[in-house]
Formats: C-alpha cells, structure tokens, sequence
C-alpha cells in the first residue's frame, strides 16, 4: 500500500505539476526585481525569460493531463492540485501585474471574483453529484490569457513587428476577460439549471 501510495505521489503527470508550483515562487522573484531603478538591458531579459518560465509552466498543464489519460495515472492529489496549480500561476502573474502597472486592479479583481464565485459554485454542483464540464468559451479564454500574460511579461517592443508585447498582451487579456465573463455566467445558468431540475433550489 505504502509503495503504491509513494508511485501515485511521484507520477510522471504529478511531478510536472509539483514543477508549476514550485516555478510561482521564481515568477514571483523574476517580476519583482524588476523596476525602474534598473537597466533596460535587465528588465527586458527579466521579462523574457520570466515569459519563458511562463509559458513552459503552461505546456506541463498540457502535457501532464494528457499522460495521466493515456497512462491511466489519474489520481485524486493530481485531480485536486492541478487546476489549483494553474489558478495559483495565473492569479500571481496577474496580481504582480498591479504594482508594475501592467494590470489595472479592477480587471484582476473581477478575474479573480469570477474564478472564486465559478470554482464555488462548481465544488456545491460536485457535493450533489453534478458534473458541468468546462465549455469551448472556457478553454478558449484560458488560451487568451496565457497568451496575454505571456506577452505582458515580455512587456516591451517587438522586434520588425511594428508593436509593443504589451499591445498584444492587452488585446488579449480583453478578449479572454469578455470569453470569461460570458463562460462564467453560461456556467451559472446551467448550475441553476441542474439544481432546479434537482428540486435544490
């Protein structure tokens, strides 16, 4: 039981999420050090590998979903800390963002408030056995976001493209906050929908 116990802990797809965890930490640093008080040189280099860590922290997410399917090593640590991996990531990135002036706080607050009120609403839905699966909107978003955090990161001019990574990123960051807002409140409706049809509400 112990041994079976310790291969479930340290499988492949749980590594790779213990390695999104352990990268917030060094996120955080690497935006951090960053300021005025700094060379250009410095901050540019800061922020492009910051992106770098970034975006290889979001192809694990990818990649450790995929062999605990296809290797049959889905288990209910990873189950619990893989969504809460990305959401730990995204939501540091993001609050990091305020103080650098990348982010205005009302967007990261009403980000955050619409993961808090769905992840709620999603753990009563699986206290009474339903199950609302995440909708096209919702993935689509979460491709947004990784792109404009990515970019925003970089934050500076791009070379022979004419524009700034901080353009892209907020154009990005926009169309994943309306595909969220509108994937959030498709989500609640069917959550109200479900319970009713359950007599819960």
């Amino acid at each position: 039981m112990q041994s079976n116990r310790r291969k479930v802990f340290f499988s492949l797809p749980n590594l790779l999420t213990y390695f999104r965890i352990v990268v917030i930490p060094v996120l955080m640093v690497m935006m951090m050090v960053q300021g005025d008080h700094r060379t250009l040189l410095f901050n540019q280099w800061m922020g492009f590998f910051s992106a770098l860590l970034f975006i290889l922290a979001g192809i694990t997410d990818v990649i450790d979903g995929h062999l605990a399917r296809k290797y049959g090593q889905v288990s209910i640590i990873g189950k619990f800390l893989d969504p809460m991996a990305d959401k730990l990531i995204m939501m540091a990135v993001m609050v990091l963002m305020i103080p650098m002036g990348r982010l205005p706080a009302w967007l990261v607050v009403l980000l955050l408030f619409r993961e808090t009120l769905i992840t709620g609403l999603r753990s009563v839905a699986a206290g009474e056995g339903i199950i609302i699966d995440a909708d096209k909107l919702g993935k689509k978003k979460t491709i947004c976001f990784n792109i404009g955090l990515s970019a925003l990161l970089i934050y500076y001019p791009l070379p022979y493209l004419h524009t700034s990574a901080y353009t892209v990123g907020w154009f990005a960051m926009i169309l994943g906050s309306v595909l969220s807002l509108i994937s959030g409140y498709f989500y609640m409706s069917r959550f109200f929908k479900e319970m009713s049809q359950k007599n819960k509400l």
